[in-house]
């Protein structure tokens, strides 16, 4: 993928974004997040019979379809590495499904900080006042700067004490 990393080669701190799926067996071709078993065992090194075994313990869901034809999606894949990830700590499978219990995809995003959608040049509107909104770039093919998250949070937050001082004079 271009210039941005996928999922299975993320290497370092930064966010990755998901790997483009291979299955071709959709109407009107692949969908980009619809994956073989074979696309997610490239991605997470986590053989076929592993992956089925989840799905009966109750660590995945369902894979959409059946055999040949089986496809999993983008949660499929989250869940499996963040599986790698509470393998290393050794823990076991109940505590593992307690983990995994209500996580959300976006919040396994999160957690493994993934993009979930392919990046491109997008700008986030933070409305502080009828008169005063701050706009935030988030550039295309970068990792996402979470110091500059946290800042323009400060920012936010002491925009907030400002006008509340200011409506208070009103």
């Amino acid at each position: 993928m271009d210039e941005t990393q996928n999922l299975g080669s993320r290497t370092g701190r930064g966010s990755a974004t998901l790997p483009v799926g291979s299955a071709a067996t959709t109407v009107g071709g692949a969908r980009p997040h619809r994956y073989t078993i074979a696309d997610l065992e490239r991605e997470t090194g986590i053989s076929p019979r592993n992956i089925r075994y989840y799905i009966t313990q109750g660590l995945l869901p369902s894979a959409n379809g059946r055999g040949v034809g089986a496809t999993y999606t983008a949660d499929h894949l989250l869940r499996l590495k963040y599986i790698n990830k509470l393998k290393q700590d050794n823990l076991p499978l109940v505590e593992m499904r307690k983990q995994m219990e209500g996580l959300t995809q976006e919040k396994l995003a999160d957690v493994l900080r993934v993009e979930t959608a392919p990046p491109q040049d997008r700008w986030r509107r933070i409305h502080l006042h009828d008169d005063i909104e701050i706009h935030v770039r988030e550039r295309a093919g970068r990792d996402r700067d979470y110091d500059l998250e946290r800042a323009v949070e400060e920012i936010a937050g002491h925009a907030e004490i400002v006008l509340s001082k200011l409506g208070a004079r009103v």
